[in-house]
């Protein structure tokens, strides 16, 4: 999708190619709703742990249209404040990968 150098508030530059987001980031996008940009904006954040200015030079948007975008993603999860987002993310990042272990473990011992 992009091929971007970035350098974030810590110095640290990477080139980053943003694809097809992982399996929990993809399921909470689809579960929610989030439009691509949204999904993208999210990713980064998530992943990176990107500002608004960040986010903003990234994608070549506006700070003002990063904050209208951030504030449709907390209305369509219902919450409001950042810090509760990422606590669901988390939350579903233990849920899928203790179902992909649990899954992993029956496998291994000859059940399916």
């Amino acid at each position: 999708m992009n091929n971007r150098t970035m350098m974030n508030e810590a110095g640290y530059s990477h080139n980053q190619s943003i694809q097809e987001p992982n399996m929990v980031l993809d399921q909470f996008f689809s579960n929610y709703g989030l439009t691509q940009r949204e999904s993208e904006i999210l990713a980064l954040i998530a992943t990176y742990g990107y500002t608004n200015r960040e986010l903003a030079e990234y994608c070549y948007i506006s700070e003002k249209t990063v904050k209208i975008h951030l504030a449709n993603i907390m209305s369509k999860i219902g919450i409001s404040s950042m810090r509760r987002l990422l606590a669901l993310l988390l939350q579903q990042a233990f849920m899928v990968s203790s179902m992909t272990n649990e899954s992993n473990r029956v496998t291994s011992i000859g059940i399916r």
